[in-house]
């Protein structure tokens, strides 16, 4: 069953417009803007990776080296991006925005998905 992205896209949202806010309030808002950038290159990804998934899994024999290509690839472009624009930046404390945004992107994703499968093992038992 594929994740519902509905969830983690409003999440990610709701902590994007509160990092414009903090970091405009804190005279870095290319940082929250960036932040946010990191966000929606994490929420793409999850996206990206339900496709993948769901191209790979379509066959009736998946292949794990498409699916460690498809990963390693999406993943080297997401990582670069995030480095050119880090180093790019100037000041460069608010490069570190786009990496922020991953990470967040990253804890929310785990989040949305252990806690209901935590909240069925609950019930389970």
């Amino acid at each position: 069953m594929p994740l519902n992205m509905r969830l983690p896209t409003i999440i990610a949202i709701g902590l994007g417009i509160i990092a414009l806010m903090l970091t405009g309030w804190l005279g870095h808002l290319v940082m929250g803007l960036l932040i946010c950038l990191g966000l929606a290159l994490g929420i793409g990804n999850m996206w990206l990776v339900q496709l993948a998934v769901t191209r790979v899994t379509a066959n009736d024999n998946p292949s794990k080296q498409r699916m460690a290509f498809s990963s390693a690839s999406r993943l080297l472009i997401i990582t670069a991006i995030a480095i050119v624009i880090g180093f790019l930046v100037k000041p460069r404390i608010d490069g570190i925005g786009v990496f922020v945004g991953l990470a967040v992107s990253q804890v929310l994703l785990v989040l949305t998905t252990t806690v209901p499968v935590l909240k069925g093992l609950r019930q389970q038992s």
